[in-house]
């Protein structure tokens, strides 16, 4: 239960110092670049970064203690796993000034490196989420899942065209930091979600333990 609910919290926060380093820097048009090499912003945003990595992991963690449950096809606990690992990478191997496209000239190996995993770790996130909406459980949570993955993937989708046609940079870039908004806000719901589940399974525990066994209660 307290990995979940770190885990849940630590994505909040992370997703709260994203927009700090955004309202720092507004001219800033797309994500990675609040974290690349020179920008004053960067400390904070990758910080914000291995937040997220770690909140992933956490609630990775927490699930393994209901392995039967959080499962649609593989285990949940398995992507986000690998999703945490991604974003912590990227966190690490930030984008050289600028944060060109990989393979364009001014690009450096650690720009391949860093949107490379950035990108896996948001795809992963958005496989976790496909996997929460087909689970016979928690309706609510299914449903916000479920809305969550069309809504991301619309404006994830929307904002990437944009930059790949040279289309409007700041609608790209506010289309971007609103589908890591969103996406990083799921991850924040659905561990304190499981972190619930978990306090649920406790409690009754804990009250059959207290019943005294039927054994004992027969005087002698």
């Amino acid at each position: 239960m307290a990995l979940a609910t770190v885990g849940g919290t630590a994505a909040f926060l992370s997703a709260a110092l994203i927009w700090v380093s955004r309202l720092w820097d507004p001219s800033v048009h797309y994500v990675s670049q609040l974290g690349a090499t020179g920008m004053p912003t960067a400390p904070v945003f990758n910080f914000s970064l291995l937040l997220l990595g770690i909140a992933a992991v956490l609630v990775d963690r927490a699930l393994l203690h209901r392995p039967l449950v959080y499962v649609a096809g593989w285990p949940i606990a398995g992507t986000l796993v690998v999703c945490g690992a991604c974003f912590a990478l990227a966190s690490v191997v930030t984008c050289s000034p600028g944060c060109p496209v990989p393979f364009t000239p001014n690009a450096l190996p650690q720009d391949l490196i860093h949107i490379s995993a950035a990108v896996l770790g948001f795809v992963l996130a958005i496989v976790a989420m496909a996997q929460v909406s087909l689970l016979r459980r928690r309706p609510w949570m299914r449903a916000a899942s479920l809305a969550t993955l069309v809504a991301v993937g619309v404006t994830s989708l929307t904002g990437a065209m944009l930059a790949l046609f040279r289309g409007d940079t700041v609608l790209g870039g506010n289309l971007e930091f609103t589908a890591a908004t969103l996406a990083i806000a799921w991850f924040g719901v659905f561990g304190l979600q499981v972190a619930r589940d978990e306090g649920t399974l406790t409690l009754p525990a804990r009250a059959a333990s207290s019943i005294p066994s039927s054994a004992s209660t027969v005087a002698p």
